[in-house]
């Protein structure tokens, strides 16, 4: 009787080392959500949806499919676009997915792309034993901007707002330049910032310099170089050059700064994005001859010589 136990046992052990740990381990999902884009790229968006499978790798594969799926809703569209395959997925030991897209991924534009990345790291999110999601594009690590790696992305890189609305914030790393307490040098000022997918980074270097260093913790010895009511009515990057159209009131010059300080504060800024090498100043949709002795009616890059140095 004691051998017949024994071999029970031995037998059953056999059995459960054959098994992967996928095939032992059942899953299950906090909530069941199917995460979308709405049709004016705004904002990330969800529907109830079950899934049928039990197992992380199941759910997994599941999911990899549901991407797939149209939305009931006219108003949502697809938060992977049909022209971006997903490759390969691996699953770490750590709670980690890194899923692998081909190279269509980089044609996505910068808004879309944020918010289909945050729809999908939300829709894996769910999944019991998945806490962490990153993206591999045409075997690269998906760069944020320069050589600055997105790295591992969780749920709660993501702001959920009531009425079931998602939306995606990250945090970039940028300089901008303001002037010097004399006004007539620019200092560079490196600033992190937490923001929604919905701008890009060309709004948020312009946000900042129209804000002004009082507005940011820890910078002294700086001032603004904007004009007092200046407004962005439009930003937009095209082959390098950043076109950036202001209200009149940008006109205004400040008592306080040069007009060199002014412009090139606004240049040298955006010109530190990886995306922007020259910059077209206009007002109003209006190409300006001059601002106050500059010429700012062709493309205009960076200006070193109006740094500040540090020694």
């Amino acid at each position: 009787m004691r051998k017949c136990l024994l071999l029970f046992f031995v037998l059953l052990l056999s059995g459960l080392s054959g098994c992967t740990a996928s095939d032992q381990e059942t899953a299950t999902i906090a909530s069941s959500r199917l995460y979308f884009v709405d049709t004016n790229e705004t904002q990330v968006v969800s529907e109830l949806y079950e899934p049928a499978a039990t197992t992380t790798e199941g759910l997994i594969e599941e999911y990899m499919q549901a991407l797939n799926i149209t939305p009931q809703n006219p108003a949502y569209k697809k938060a992977k676009p049909d022209s971006v395959s997903i490759l390969n997925y691996e699953i770490g030991a750590d709670g980690q997915l890194v899923i692998y897209f081909d190279a269509a991924y980089n044609e996505m534009s910068q808004i879309m792309e944020v918010l289909c990345r945050a729809a999908i790291v939300k829709t894996f999110c769910q999944i019991e034993g998945i806490d962490y999601v990153e993206f591999y594009v045409d075997g690269q690590s998906l760069m944020l901007s320069g050589d600055t790696p997105v790295g591992l992305m969780q749920s709660s890189d993501f702001i959920d707002n009531t009425g079931g609305v998602a939306n995606y914030s990250q945090t970039v790393y940028f300089s901008v330049y303001f002037a010097n307490e004399t006004g007539d040098q620019l200092i560079e000022a490196d600033l992190k910032v937490v923001y929604e997918g919905s701008r890009t980074k060309e709004q948020l270097v312009l946000e900042r310099l129209i804000e002004g260093p009082y507005a940011v913790e820890g910078l002294t010895g700086m001032m603004d170089t904007l004009p007092e009511g200046t407004v962005v009515n439009k930003v937009s990057t095209k082959d390098g050059v950043c076109y950036v159209d202001f209200n009149d009131k940008f006109l205004n010059k400040r008592s306080d700064v040069t007009e060199e300080a002014t412009i090139y504060s606004i240049v040298n800024s955006l010109v530190e994005l990886s995306n922007v090498n020259k910059v077209q100043i206009t007002v109003n949709g209006e190409t300006k001859k001059v601002y106050t002795s500059i010429d700012i009616s062709g493309m205009l890059e960076r200006n070193l010589e109006i740094i500040e140095s540090s020694n």
